[in-house]
Order: structure tokens, then sequence, then C-alpha cells
């Protein structure tokens, strides 16, 4: 969520006369995340995030919003999308797609406790039921190919030590992709600053736009990675027992996901260590951009790959 796209005070006027959610007052860039253009929109009436998608196709991107009310009108806590006048999903400005989204309250947590991890799992697990009959047909695109992709893109920039932990990540998550996993319609992208909390409670989730078909495990995995793991990339265990009971509580864990548990923790540190290493060293050029610290990856991607992990609920 950086900034990309600048938008004039004409522009946008214009733009907002296909809609009826009041005039322009204040257009604010919003600087975290990487991937599109984020814009805090304020009218005479409400709040709301105008997004301009940066690279993705139409065809995707419809179906992220649709994916996003769908969720909505099942009473999940996530933003809803604002209709035009012509019922409208999305509309160009300046030769791009645009979205007005509803502005949840809250903010996301930095230190997430023990109960915060079960309110997640719980959001998790609701998450995956909803999304059970939405037919999606978006493919992720950080899959086992784009992983192999990226890892030659980064062989004159990384060191050995990092080639040797990628090469045993990609044999690891090869050895899960040939198996009959439960799938789904996964978010992809759950972490703690994907989530908003207001007075101790969960407000809603955001950012849909990695959303895709996949292995359930291993968007719990993403979770798990990010909201239970401590600085140096180990996993804090009251955090995970919490996370994981709450998540059983809606969506009970196969036994077969249970034993590639380890690789799904594997495939999901190796997807954001590579993205986070190709943002390092090709990154891309906005007003405002945010880029985030390979680092923490590559830790929890050590501890992942040393030590045996366990699903126990």
């Amino acid at each position: 969520m950086s900034v990309y796209t600048k938008i004039t005070e004409d522009e946008l006027s214009e733009h907002l006369e296909k809609y009826t959610i009041g005039v322009a007052i204040d257009l604010t860039g919003i600087s975290d995340g990487i991937e599109n253009t984020n814009y805090l929109l304020k009218t005479n009436e409400k709040e709301y995030i105008f997004t301009i998608f940066e690279n993705l196709s139409e065809k995707d991107i419809l179906q992220y919003l649709e994916f996003m009310n769908h969720l909505s009108n099942k009473g999940l806590l996530c933003p809803k999308v604002i209709e035009s006048k012509n019922n409208d999903l999305y509309i160009s400005i300046k030769g791009k797609p645009s979205a007005i989204i509803e502005k949840l309250e809250g903010k996301s947590l930095i230190h997430p406790s023990a109960k915060d991890c079960a309110l997640i799992g719980d959001l998790l697990g609701k998450f995956h039921n909803y999304g059970a009959d939405f037919n999606t047909k978006l493919i992720n695109s950080r899959n086992l190919d784009w992983c192999r992709a990226s890892f030659k893109k980064l062989d004159n920039f990384i060191s050995d030590t990092q080639s040797g932990l990628i090469s045993d990540a990609l044999d690891s998550q090869n050895q899960m992709e040939r198996e009959n996993l439960p799938i789904g319609t996964i978010h992809a992208d759950l972490f703690r600053d994907n989530v908003l909390f207001n007075k101790n409670n969960i407000s809603g989730m955001i950012d849909f736009y990695y959303s895709c078909k996949g292995f359930l495990i291993y968007d719990l995995a993403v979770v798990v990675n990010d909201w239970c793991s401590d600085g140096n990339g180990r996993i804090i265990n009251d955090s995970l027992v919490s996370l994981l009971s709450a998540y059983n509580n809606q969506r009970v864990i196969q036994d077969n996901e249970k034993k590639y548990w380890r690789h799904a923790l594997i495939s999901a540190s190796l997807r954001f260590y590579l993205s986070r290493l190709i943002d390092l060293h090709y990154p891309k050029i906005g007003e405002m951009t945010h880029i985030k610290d390979p680092n923490i990856f590559e830790n929890i991607l050590i501890d992942r790959i040393k030590k045996s992990h366990e699903i126990k609920v």
C-alpha cells in the first residue's frame, strides 16, 4: 500500500461524481505495504480507502472485490466495496483500475497476545468456511513456480548460505505441493498489519489482493509465522496453541494437514523471504514506499527448517 499514482483535486472530484459518497475533503497517501497505491479519502459524509491497482488485471481485480463483498455479506469482519452509480465495483482513473472501499475503525497490533491470537484463529477459521462456496479462479501469484523464478533472479545478490537455505525450502514445498491436501479460497497475506483491532476486539481483516485458491493449511501457516513468532523468528508456544485451538473450533484441521504442517510453515516462510529479498534488490519507484526487512523471515525460515514442528489440537 504505497503511493505510485498521484491524483489531482480536479481528477478526484470528477471521479467521485460517479459515486454517491459525497464531496472530497481530503486525500492522504498511505505508505504501508508495497503493491498498490492507497489513499485515505475523506468526504463530507465518511472516510474511505481509495485504492488504485498498479499491476493487477481487471479480471482478477473484479474477483478480489466480489470476494470481499461475498464475505462481508456473510457477516465476516471485512470492509465492503462501494458500488458506483452504475453498480461498478471498480472504475479507471488515469488509465488504472481503482476502487473505493469502506474504512473500518481500529488499528493493527504490533505485539499481539495469546488472547489476540485466539481471535485471529477464530477469524481465519470463519474466513475459510465463508469462502468455501466462492468460485474463484484466482491462481496463487506466489506459487512454487514464482519461488523458483525469484530464486534464480536473486542469484547475484545472495550468499551461498542463503542459497542453500532457499534450496532446502524449495524441496520441502515441492513435497507438499504433490499432496492432496484440503483446498479453498485463502487470504495468503493475513499479517498483523492486515487485521484491525478496536476496543480489544477485531474490527476487520483487510487487503485481499493475494487471495487465491490454495492449501488451507498453508494459509494457516502464513498467519502463525507472523502472529506467533518472537523477534528471533521462534514460535511463541502459548500464542500458537491459542490460535490453533480457536481455528480448529471453526474448521477441524485434518490428519493429512497435520502431517505436512512443518512443510506448510517452511513454504509460507519462503514466500515472504523471497518477496522481501526481491523488493530489496529490485525496488519499485513510488512517491511513498515501504520495504520490509527480509532478515525477519530469514530467521523464521531457519527456525522452521531446523525444528520439528507439529500441530497438537
